[in-house]
Formats: structure tokens, C-alpha cells, sequence
């Protein structure tokens, strides 16, 4: 379970994803006009409501005094590195992510990885951004859909998904192969660090290709977040050219 807190990201999970939504909590007797709204249309969808001391709502949000109502979400169901594997009719599609500490950088990738069908985001236990309210808003609501997997050491859980048979395509700016021309109708794993930084070298040494993003001289790299967005979208595309009929040009 994870919270939200604040009128504006309350609202906008109510308005964009109110199936993440287990329980509305809205401080005793501080409720604003605008956090009224907000109860009358959580009980319009059947969420429940719960009122509580304000020093409790206060505790809960780390100290924040002008938290008046927050949002309780539902988390994906977790899943563990060994139920990650290819099945006949297809593999798992997986984001692994070093070094990216910035939470709204997190929770717009596993809004991408819900858009595009990843099974899995995998993190580690240090270096990465907590799931804390932020990076749960920026998912909006995609927290419920792709599991969040934390694991002690990245590079053996990168050696246990190729053990499974899983590819790892590792995201380079350096890289001579563009992401178009990898073939990505497979079970993969697609690998990215922190823009600036990048993959640290010992994890790139165990993917099995690099890949890039094209980009024009005006720009030099792009937030890590719209470049898993962009190869997430590639794999999509890639695999829905393969299912086409054969003979069929698009």
C-alpha cells in the first residue's frame, strides 16, 4: 500500500485512475471546500472514506501541517526474478533502472512500462528513488499495473534473467546499433541508468547488446524517463509488425 497526500494529486487520481483508489483519508474537522468535493466524488465512486485526527493524517505525511486529505493506493502485485521467464507465446518485457534517484523520474517510467505492457520494473535496494508519493502521482495510478521489484545486487539479477533466457539490451547514447534495428520481438529486459551518469560499467558488461536512441545534433540525451517511454514504444511497435499477415507491408 502507498499514499498520496494533497488535494491536487487526490483529485487527479480520482479523475485519471480511481481503480488505484482503496481509501480516501481526509483530516477531522480542517476539510477545505475543495477536499469536500473530493469526498463527495470518492463516495460517488464507492470508495471509502476515512475521517482521521489531523495529528495522525500530519504523522503520516512525514510532518507536512497542511495535508488535509490523502489517497490510499493499491500497489501491483509483487512478483520475484524467478517468475520473470519466457512461456511459448511470448516473454516477459522487463525495464531494469541503476541509479535513477530522482522519484518523478521513477514514476514516469512505470507509467510508461503500464502503457506499453511491461511485466516488471526492477531497482535496486540502493541508489534508486523511494515509491513515495511523488513518484506515485507521476505514475498516475500505473503503481496498481507493473510491479515495482527491489533486489539487493542488480548485476545478479541481471545474471539470473539471462539465465532464464531473457535478453538485455542496454540503452547507450555511445551505441552503434539504433534501437530500430535490434531485434526486440523477444523476451528482453531493456537497461538504463541516470541521465548523466549512465550504466555503471559493470553492469553494461553483462547486456547483451547496447542499443541508442537517435538524435539529432541539437540535443545530446534525453530524460531517462522519455527514454524508456521511447523504446518501450519501440518494442510495441516491433511486435505488432510481426504479427501482422505475411505479405502485409504498413
Amino acid at each position: 500500500m502507498s499514499r498520496v497526500y494533497g488535494a491536487n494529486a487526490v483529485g487527479d487520481l480520482l479523475a485519471h485512475a480511481p481503480n488505484t483508489v482503496t481509501t480516501i483519508l481526509v483530516a477531522k474537522g480542517s476539510a477545505s471546500s475543495e477536499d469536500e468535493s473530493l469526498v463527495a466524488e470518492a463516495e460517488r465512486l464507492g470508495i471509502p472514506v476515512r475521517s482521521l485526527p489531523r495529528d495522525m493524517l500530519k504523522q503520516r505525511a512525514g510532518g507536512r501541517g497542511g495535508v488535509r486529505i490523502a489517497a490510499e493506493i493499491r500497489l501491483a502485485d509483487p512478483v520475484a526474478l524467478a517468475d520473470l521467464v519466457p512461456t511459448e507465446s511470448q516473454g516477459p518485457l522487463i525495464v531494469m533502472l541503476d541509479s535513477v534517484t530522482d522519484p518523478h523520474n521513477l514514476g514516469a517510467i512505470i507509467r510508461s512500462a503500464a502503457a506499453f505492457s511491461a511485466d516488471a520494473v526492477i531497482v535496486g535496494r540502493d541508489r534508486s528513488a523511494p515509491l513515495n508519493d511523488a513518484a506515485v502521482r507521476a505514475s498516475a495510478g500505473a503503481v496498481a499495473h507493473v510491479p515495482l521489484v527491489r533486489v539487493a545486487n542488480l548485476a545478479r539479477a541481471l545474471t539470473d534473467l539471462k539465465a532464464q533466457g531473457i535478453w538485455v539490451y542496454a540503452a547507450s547514447a555511445s551505441a552503434k546499433m539504433q534501437a530500430w534495428e535490434a531485434d526486440l520481438v523477444r523476451p528482453l529486459c531493456l537497461l538504463l541508468g541516470a541521465e548523466g551518469k549512465g550504466i555503471r560499467p559493470r553492469l553494461k558488461s553483462l547486456a547483451d547488446q547496447e542499443i541508442a536512441i537517435g538524435l539529432s545534433n541539437a540535443v545530446a540525451s534525453l530524460n531517462v524517463s522519455v527514454s524508456a517511454g521511447i523504446l518501450l514504444g519501440e518494442v510495441r511497435r516491433q511486435h505488432a509488425l510481426s504479427s501482422l499477415p505475411a505479405g502485409h507491408t504498413n
